[in-house]
């Protein structure tokens, strides 16, 4: 693809002062003559090399030609200055939907480990770019942030991120002057200072990664053992034992700050949804300090709810802070 310095032909003929230089510097008129009589040019019907130019030339006009084309038909408009400029008026249904699928959990980023689950995903279309919907993270990640903030008094603390490779999170917590240690079988792309990635499953991690100020589970232990996520047979209550060892992993009078759907129980091979009990029996052997629900109203509104209200069938999350003794 092209850049600003223009497409590859351009550059190719400036790079080399094409055809200038060849045609008025006598020293190079003396080299492919030499050339030429090595090659037998002179002596036979063979192209010379400034015909040989000419011809290479005229297929770098051709691809230069083509480059524009290509440009053109997934909606971009080269400018006067060999610039591209974005028309999104242009915007093709079949461009549209590569879009929607690269920049999905499916697409080129997220088999890079760049994916990052955006909480207001767009959605590509013919001619233009809508807003999708805003799911649970536009609630999850403000209160986790303020969860640890209160969990560690405002202090810079060590920090466990549990299943934290498809959000930013841990290193946004990292900027903030905390020591996060990030747990996820997939890794981590994103690097910084304050920040160390173990790429394997929690039950694997050794006891002396520990001990750890606060614990971060956001959006991930519902999904833990079950098929999706590659485990066959499935561990049926993974979660619960994936708390258990979080609580292992936190000192004495520790936190623990939780994510996870809440609704009509149910379990599928992506995720579980837990109601009120659930999520109480998730958090056995911690003492709940916080219990914040947020459900969703329409497709773009998430609103706070009363922890012990009715099940009305709408997407909710419950948001644990809790801490062990």
């Amino acid at each position: 693809m092209s850049d600003r310095r223009g497409p590859a032909g351009a550059r190719i003929k400036r790079a080399v002062g094409w055809p200038a230089r060849r045609l008025l510097d006598p020293r190079v008129e003396w080299t492919v003559s030499q050339i030429d009589d090595r090659l037998g040019s002179l002596q036979d019907t063979r192209d010379t090399v400034h015909e040989r130019f000419d011809a290479l030339e005229g297929r770098l006009d051709a691809l230069e030609q083509l480059e524009r084309s290509v440009l053109h038909a997934v909606g971009h408009v080269v400018g006067p200055e060999n610039e591209l400029e974005v028309g999104l008026e242009r915007l093709a249904p079949a461009t549209a939907a590569l879009l929607n699928w690269a920049n999905g959990p499916h697409g080129f980023a997220a088999q890079a480990g760049l994916w990052f689950n955006p909480p207001a995903p767009v959605e590509h279309r013919e001619g233009g770019v809508d807003l999708l919907h805003v799911n649970e993270r536009i609630a999850e990640q403000p209160w986790v942030f303020g969860a640890v903030a209160v969990a560690t008094g405002g202090a810079p603390a060590r920090l466990l991120d549990v299943g934290g490779a498809e959000s930013t999170v841990g290193i946004s917590l990292a900027s903030l002057g905390h020591e996060v240690t990030l747990v996820d079988p997939r890794g981590l792309r994103l690097e910084h200072p304050g920040l160390e990635v173990v790429a394997e499953r929690l039950e694997r991690v050794p006891a002396d990664l520990g001990p750890f100020d606060v614990a971060v589970v956001l959006s991930a232990v519902e999904h833990f053992g079950l098929e999706h996520y590659g485990t066959p047979q499935g561990v049926p209550r993974a979660d619960v034992e994936a708390i258990a060892r979080v609580r292992e992993l936190v000192r004495p009078g520790g936190g623990l700050v939780l994510t996870v759907p809440i609704g009509e129980p149910s379990v599928d091979a992506f995720q579980r949804v837990y109601d009120l009990d659930g999520v109480r029996e998730l958090v056995a052997g911690w003492q709940v300090d916080e219990l914040t629900v947020v459900r969703q109203q329409d497709r773009m509104t998430w609103v706070r709810a009363a922890a012990d209200a009715p099940d009305d069938h709408r997407r909710g999350v419950a948001m644990v802070r809790a801490h062990r003794d």
